[in-house]
């Protein structure tokens, strides 16, 4: 019997600009090679790269072709980050392997018959993003005056699964300050960069990390596939000089290397898609982490330091929007009171950090006042019938 032909695709996002596309297409050449030189040179009958959106070609075209090809099965690698709502929902929607009742309707679905196998993000890859931030850190230091002076900020997307991005930037902020002796190391979502809001939250956040004692110099690193340090800094730059803003300080430096290309996720890779090869055929059985090398990959049973249970009342997400009057206000009045928000008392500006930030609204503007009065009135109805009913 034949051993049955399997396909090995690659998703990147996407993104109107070529030149992104183009760094995350030149990864295919260099896995390739790698499969070849550990042996597995023959084993998938089929590599291609494709993009979420914005680009050709995208999913449901790759796997049309693949079908064509006469594939039995698909392995599905995404180059994203970190676990969100693209590998949660608009990644498996596009291969067809799950029904969402709320799929983006411009990113085509595939509606064939190959069994796909879908892996997970990059910050499932054995603490390699951690490992190649750090290399970049001591690379970078060899520029910076002195490393004891020197704080490194860490820019990523971030999103809704929060949890994920903490815990991987956790294990970048260790591993940072653990080889490469700089004075902190700290993470920052940013999304795209491309909001004036984002822009200013960066540019306040190294004014602070600038005026506090002991700092001379902050370093920029880059937690996110296809952008580095260095393009962020630039990014910022535009957009605050486009507004007549100042502009990031000079002692900001941006890397400039990515992390798409290293040796050690190329490797990374292709340890993942034979594995999932082997298990998706029944070569090999489930794998599973023990000990400390459990700790490498993001729980999905988080413990609550990583939701809610930093401290009393600091990560509360059950009080939104305008029904946190009274006790996460982000003013602090004359007499020193910080509304039941103790962590509001260690932050520079006295402020509560976590009430009413935008990100942690709903995604639908409504607030706790809104949802009340909602309730409110399904009650008064609900009543109101059972009165009609008996008066029937």
């Amino acid at each position: 019997m034949d051993a049955p032909k399997v396909g090995l695709i690659f998703i990147d996002h996407g993104a109107p600009m070529p030149p992104w596309n183009k760094a995350h297409e030149e990864m295919l050449p260099a896995i390739e090679k790698e499969l070849g030189e550990e042996g597995y040179g023959g084993v998938f009958a089929a590599l291609r790269w494709c993009h979420m959106e914005f680009a050709e070609p995208d999913i449901k075209t790759t796997m049309n072709r693949l079908e064509a090809e006469g594939m039995d099965r698909v392995v599905a690698i995404p180059i994203f980050t970190s676990v969100s709502s693209h590998s949660e929902r608009d990644l498996p929607n596009a291969l067809n392997i799950r029904y969402h009742p709320d799929q983006d309707p411009k990113i085509p679905r595939y509606v064939g018959s190959l069994p796909v196998t879908m892996c997970t993000p990059l910050d499932h890859q054995h603490d390699v993003l951690p490992t190649i931030i750090a290399e970049q850190a001591k690379e970078m230091l060899q520029e910076m005056r002195d490393p004891s002076r020197t704080a490194v900020l860490v820019l990523s997307h971030g999103d809704g699964c929060e949890h994920f991005w903490q815990h991987l930037h956790r294990r970048i902020n260790e591993e940072v300050l653990r080889s490469a002796g700089v004075r902190s190391c700290e993470g920052l979502y940013v999304q795209t960069v491309r909001s004036p809001q984002s822009q200013r939250r960066v540019y306040r956040h190294v004014s602070e990390l600038l005026s506090e004692e002991g700092v001379g110099e902050v370093m920029v690193l880059s937690a996110s596939n296809g952008t580095t340090g260095a393009s962020y800094v630039q990014r910022i730059n535009k957009g605050l000089h486009s507004r007549g803003e100042p502009g990031l300080p000079d002692a900001v430096h941006g890397c400039t290397e990515s992390f798409l290309k290293h040796p050690l996720l190329i490797k990374a890779l292709v340890r993942t898609a034979v594995g999932a090869y082997k298990v998706s055929l029944g070569l090999e059985p489930v794998p599973s982490l023990q000990g400390d090398e459990s700790k490498m990959v993001p729980p999905y049973n988080p413990p609550f330091w990583l939701t809610r249970d930093i401290e009393p009342d600091f990560n509360d997400r059950m009080i939104i929007g305008s029904a946190d009057v009274g006790r996460h206000s982000t003013d602090t009045p004359a007499g020193g009171s910080n509304h039941g928000c103790p962590a509001a008392a260690t932050t520079p500006t006295g402020k509560c950090p976590v009430a009413h930030q935008p990100d942690r609204e709903r995604r639908d503007g409504t607030s706790g006042v809104d949802l009340i009065l909602l309730a409110t009135l399904v009650g008064s109805l609900i009543v109101m019938g059972i009165s009609f009913s008996k008066a029937q």
